[in-house]
């Protein structure tokens, strides 16, 4: 039962994670959403990184990442 509850809550960390970087709401992120984040972070991450994280995560080719692919791709890099 608490590993189910402890899924269920780093889903729902990671989708808010998420909406923080679709601040316009149109249920996908792109470099220019990342990019934001990160200067408002003070990440010192280039461009092509993100560009990089992105393509990587990007799974149906669209240019930019939904919540699904967000989700998978934070799941992988154990960053959650």
């Amino acid at each position: 039962m608490s590993v189910k509850r402890s899924e269920k809550n780093e889903k729902e960390e990671i989708l808010k994670a998420f909406k923080l970087l679709d601040d316009d709401a149109t249920g996908n992120t792109s470099l220019n959403n990342a990019k934001r984040v990160a200067k408002e972070l003070g990440e010192n991450i280039t461009e092509e990184e993100l560009q990089k994280m992105l393509d990587e995560a990007d799974r149906d080719g669209g240019g930019e990442i939904n919540e699904e692919e967000f989700l998978r791709m934070m799941k992988k890099t154990s960053l959650c």
